[in-house]
């Protein structure tokens, strides 16, 4: 990922605005891990809770995932982070943020001297609309997106299997309207990216190009240095002197402070290789699990004892009728696997009670008729045709 982050943005290097955004390679990649996060919590409560403990609770918590997870869980921590850092909670531990592009003079200017400035402006930050609608891209569209395409599915399946048709227009709609919605919107995101991958703007999907919102690793305070100047002054000056409560209490926000970036940066780093482990160890199960599958599969029959063929000899066919025991006229085949004449075995097995003239089984193509009050032949003889 160092190497990736190091990887210009741009084939020109002169362009000072380029210094802002980061590679497509840090966002593709953020984006991945952020689709992978609720796929292996999901796995992992799915296969370690709700499989070896069923119940209706456990049963709902698997159905309803997306809405406690997704809208809930997720929808609240992206606030946090939005409002708070204005970047989301996986951009963060990538260094990654967004900010408001509306003001060039002021995005031109932090981009001419990235070095020299300490802070971030206030005006490149976020609005509260901006950061709505990072949360709607983040949170409600793909929810949205999900069931749509849930519904889609469904419909279809219905559809192919139904005689009652739905009214033309909602058809359409289903069929090919919302299909085409998203087609335009992924091509819309892609040349977003392109555009991206030049150099000229900083979103790299169309709703963030329409709302001026772009990516940038700045990762300064979000306040003007001169604010930050002053507050230290006030509290320099709110201090009382010689008191060695307050010393030891601002050596402990310093110290809480510099704990805070360590496990920040630690989680930077430790956080994506966890993901890409737990995703690794995922494939792992599942491919053990199919190789198990598989054994059992081809050792189904293992344990099963063959057949006792010590009277072979007694019991193999010839030319001769096992009832008659003359040559064979108008033959047939017993289930059992013996040729007999036809005539002969449809009057013997009756009078048998189905059962064959060799082996003296009760054949399973012979059943007995209670109304009647014999045995019949239901399938237990088939005729041969020379």
């Amino acid at each position: 990922m160092s190497f990736y982050s190091n990887l210009p943005s741009t084939q020109n290097d002169t362009a000072s605005i380029a210094t802002l955004y980061p590679t497509i390679f840090e966002v593709i990649s953020s984006q991945e891990i952020d689709t992978l996060l609720p796929a292996s919590v999901r796995y992992l409560i799915v296969n370690y809770w709700i499989a070896r403990n069923p119940s209706r609770f456990t049963l709902q918590i698997n159905n309803y995932f997306h809405e406690w997870f997704d809208l809930l869980l997720k929808g609240s921590i992206e606030w946090y982070h939005i409002s708070r850092y204005n970047s989301t909670f996986v951009d963060k531990f990538y260094g990654l943020k967004r900010f408001n592009s509306t003001n060039k003079v002021l995005v031109n200017a932090q981009a001419n001297a990235p070095g020299k400035s300490n802070y971030w402006p206030k005006g490149l930050t976020l609005s509260a609309k901006q950061q709505r609608i990072v949360f709607l891209e983040k949170i409600i569209l793909p929810y949205v997106r999900q069931k749509l395409d849930d519904l889609h599915s469904k419909y279809l399946a219905q559809s192919a299997f139904s005689a009652n048709k739905p009214h033309k227009i909602k058809a359409w709609i289903i069929e090919q309207g919302y299909p085409l919605i998203k087609k335009t919107i992924y091509l819309l995101d892609l040349l977003t990216k392109l555009f991206f991958l030049s150099g000229r703007i900083g979103s790299v999907s169309f709703l963030q190009y329409l709302f001026n919102i772009e990516y940038t690793r700045i990762t300064s305070p979000l306040e003007p240095s001169s604010t930050i100047s002053q507050r230290k002054t006030v509290l320099d000056n709110n201090r009382l002197p010689r008191q060695n409560f307050y010393s030891l209490w601002h050596q402990c926000s310093l110290a809480l402070t510099k704990l805070s970036q360590i496990l920040s940066y630690s989680g930077s780093q430790a956080f994506p290789a966890f993901i890409f482990m737990l995703r690794v160890y995922q494939w792992w199960t599942t491919q053990d699990l199919t190789a198990k599958l598989q054994r059992k599969l081809n050792d189904v029959d293992k344990d099963i004892p063959r057949a006792n063929n010590s009277d072979e000899v007694t019991y193999r066919s010839t030319d001769t009728c096992p009832i008659c025991h003359k040559l064979i006229q108008n033959p047939a085949v017993l289930e059992t696997g013996y040729a007999t004449c036809y005539p002969c075995a449809i009057e013997y097995l009756p009078n048998n009670e189905g059962r064959c003239p060799v082996t003296n089984k009760r054949l399973l193509g012979c059943e007995y008729d209670s109304e009647k009050g014999k045995w019949q032949i239901i399938s237990g003889l088939r005729r041969l045709l020379v």
